[in-house]
């Protein structure tokens, strides 16, 4: 037997023993320099063929050695390994900060790369665009507001606590509704007011302002929100009115805010369960 070839098995095996999910460039890192890139191929089919990994995805990788065999990788580390850029958003960030109500079975990355969509052992995962307005601008200010969180051993980008209160309020589809919102977002321990005002700016989105702020008056003293912040939001609202949901069914309306919120709905309860 070829004594590289010998050398690189067992390395790979311990490899994918060790990486929940990994990429074909993570791969490649269990051989030596100037290994061709055929080489690194055909073993990974092997590894594939021999049932040792399961393919998710173009370039996505699964282990399935030892307890990893039957187990559902973690649906946010798959999502981390689709795009080299990218941050988990919406209700994914919910998730990923540990205050989600409830779990859900779609999983959302923001990327500036092509959008994807796809089905894996029962997720779905859904890579998007970030909201218009940070596209719009130049360089990665997209990236504006994303902080590294542990998920078991590894590290994957997230949307921080104020970005993901902000893009929740701004596209309440992809964060689950806005019961589910108010639940999950009333299981932040703290928020940097000030972040969550420069980010909704950042967004140039009136409507978006009035929701946050509306959500932030609602309870002031579940994040020390002073009146000073929220003079400072007011003074980014338009005439308006806006609307926190569909306009359907019965409406009261919150002059603070210019906003009109389903009847009944009292924020403050919500958020605190």
């Amino acid at each position: 037997m070829n004594s590289k070839k010998a050398k690189s098995e067992p390395a790979t095996r311990s490899f994918i023993e060790r990486h929940t999910v990994f990429t074909t460039a993570e791969f490649r890192s269990t051989f030596p320099e100037g290994t061709p890139s055929s080489t690194v191929l055909n073993r990974l089919k092997q590894a594939h063929e021999s049932g040792h990994v399961e393919r998710i995805r173009h370039g996505v990788y699964a282990s399935r050695l030892g307890a990893l065999a039957t187990t559902m990788p973690d649906p946010l580390l798959v999502a981390s390994r689709l795009k080299e850029d990218y941050a988990i958003a919406y209700h994914s960030a919910l998730e990923a900060h540990g205050v989600a109500h409830a779990p859900f079975r779609r999983v959302t990355v923001v990327s500036n790369r092509t959008p994807l969509r796809f089905e894996y052992r029962g997720h779905e995962f859904v890579v998007r665009r970030p909201p218009k307005a940070l596209m719009a601008k130049e360089g990665d200010l997209w990236k504006t507001m994303v902080v590294p969180l542990r998920r078991g051993d590894a590290l994957i980008n997230v949307t921080s606590r104020e970005r993901t209160l902000v893009d929740c309020f701004e596209n309440l589809k992809w964060a689950g509704g806005i019961e589910e919102v108010l639940r999950s977002v009333g299981g932040f321990p703290s928020l940097k007011v000030q972040y969550v005002i420069a980010y909704a700016e950042l967004l140039a989105s009136p409507s978006t302002v009035a929701r946050v702020g509306w959500v932030l008056s609602a309870d002031p003293d579940m994040w020390r929100v002073t009146e000073e912040e929220l003079r400072a939001l007011r003074s980014l609202l338009g005439r308006g009115p806006y609307f926190l949901s569909a306009r359907s069914g019965s409406m009261q309306y919150v002059p603070d805010w210019r906003l009109y919120v389903p009847a009944g709905l009292d924020a403050a309860e919500e958020m605190r369960g």
